[in-house]
């Protein structure tokens, strides 16, 4: 498995104020958190990478941590129990709900993603610091297209429409974020060692780490769980790890210079210039949800305003082309689940003879929106072009019980029948 995939994780019995033995070892465990990747962990771990890789090392052999999804071969300390624990987990099971439009296994799913918002940008998106913008571009757009709220459009999926609003709201936070370099670097300085609860915690002595048990009442009317008192002492090891005051409160008015700067350019509505000093503003300042409510109010706007610029641009290219083709997935980037721009993106991609994106598109076209009979024959298209005639037979049956004169779905059928023969 590479690092990639690796995903470390405290076992449930284990403390990690008895694991560490230096703060540097604290703070690398503090950021051990069930979603953060091993690769991800060696640059912002506190520690070299083969510091990180050797402690990382110790506590698995150790069984103290597991990783997600690693051979069975593995010591059975190591690799059974957190397969045990996760179906038992009570925060996701409690919020499960029978008889919406939506599985229990998707509910799951997005209720475990949700749980995790308070990760790193680069976790929550699963790229590493250095990797570059493409690769947080791919990650951002295929986590959009599985999280966007427009992809239950017209289900019953109760509550389950908020949550996918906050999680998609916090995935484009934090590509619009890693995406710029300049940003990204900020945020690299600013979130190393920031805690993620909010303003720092009065400085302790560095050289030792807080006693166990510290500022845990002796008795409480319900015994706390493993991981109640496992998350408690992650919480006691984050404090020790806080950048000075002085940094930090000039960081935080740097923030509000940039942030008033953006609220003067939305009041000009000049979006884009809002956009980049709103950035700047939750670079300098990550914990700040003022600063992250205006981004987003600020990110609609322009996003509305490139989606409509790249899909004009779009249109003006008439002839099938490759720059065409970047233009409309350039406008999925900011409309991942709008129907009517996959199926003209997969109309595209045919013209360009791009056969895998082409399918991809109008599949993600017709499962938006399965109604229309214009998306399935698109599909039906890039399938005959594609070879698979069967496909392409059921896709073409399928517009027309849709719509019985809907135009080309004849042409389609003669061009299909002579390629059936000739199997």
């Amino acid at each position: 498995m590479s690092d990639e995939q690796r995903v470390p994780q405290l076992l449930p019995e284990s403390d990690p104020l008895d694991l560490a033995r230096s703060p540097a070892e604290g703070f690398l465990l503090s950021r051990i958190d069930g979603y953060t990747p091993w690769s991800v962990l060696r640059h912002i771990g506190g520690l070299s990478p083969d510091e990180v890789d050797a402690c990382l090392w110790r506590w698995l052999a150790e069984g103290h941590v597991a990783c997600a999804g690693e051979d069975e071969s593995k010591p059975d300390a190591a690799v059974a129990e957190p397969a045990a624990a996760e179906p038992a987990d009570p925060d996701v099971e409690a919020f499960v709900v029978p008889g919406l439009d939506i599985s229990a296994d998707r509910q799951r799913q997005i209720l475990r993603f949700e749980a995790s918002l308070d990760r790193s940008y680069w976790a929550l998106l699963g790229v590493g610091p250095d990797d570059d913008e493409r690769a947080i571009k791919r990650a951002y757009f295929k986590l959009s297209k599985q999280y966007h709220p427009d992809r239950y459009y017209r289900r019953e999926i109760g509550e389950f429409g908020g949550r996918l609003e906050r999680i998609f709201k916090k995935l484009v936070e934090a590509y619009e974020l890693l995406s710029d370099p300049g940003t990204r670097a900020e945020l690299q300085r600013s979130m190393g060692a920031v805690d993620p609860a909010g303003a720092p915690a009065p400085r302790e002595t560095p050289e030792e780490l807080p006693p166990r048990g510290a500022g845990v009442p002796e008795s409480t009317p319900t015994a706390p769980s493993k991981r109640d008192r496992q998350r408690q002492a992650l919480d006691r090891l984050r404090k020790h790890f806080q950048i000075p005051e002085g940094v930090l409160a000039e960081r935080r008015f740097r923030a509000r210079q940039f942030f008033r700067s953006a609220r003067l350019a939305v009041h000009r509505k000049s979006w884009m210039e809002a956009a980049s000093s709103a950035r700047l503003a939750i670079a300098f300042d990550p914990w700040n949800p003022e600063f992250k409510e205006g981004f987003a109010d600020i990110l609609a706007e322009v996003h509305k305003f490139r989606a409509e610029e790249l899909l004009e641009r779009a249109r003006l290219d008439s002839n099938g082309s490759v720059e065409a083709l970047h233009l409309y997935e350039e406008a999925l980037t900011f409309r991942p689940c709008d129907p009517e721009v996959n199926d003209r993106a997969a109309q595209v991609a045919l013209e360009a003879n791009d056969l895998e994106k082409g399918r991809e598109y109008a599949e993600t076209a017709c499962e938006l929106a399965p109604e229309v009979a214009g998306y399935h024959l698109t599909r039906a298209r890039v399938l005959r072009t594609a070879g698979s005639y069967d496909k392409a037979k059921e896709a073409l049956d399928e517009a027309f019980r849709l719509d019985q004169k809907l135009p080309g779905v004849v042409e389609e059928l003669e061009r299909l029948r002579p390629k059936k023969r000739r199997r």
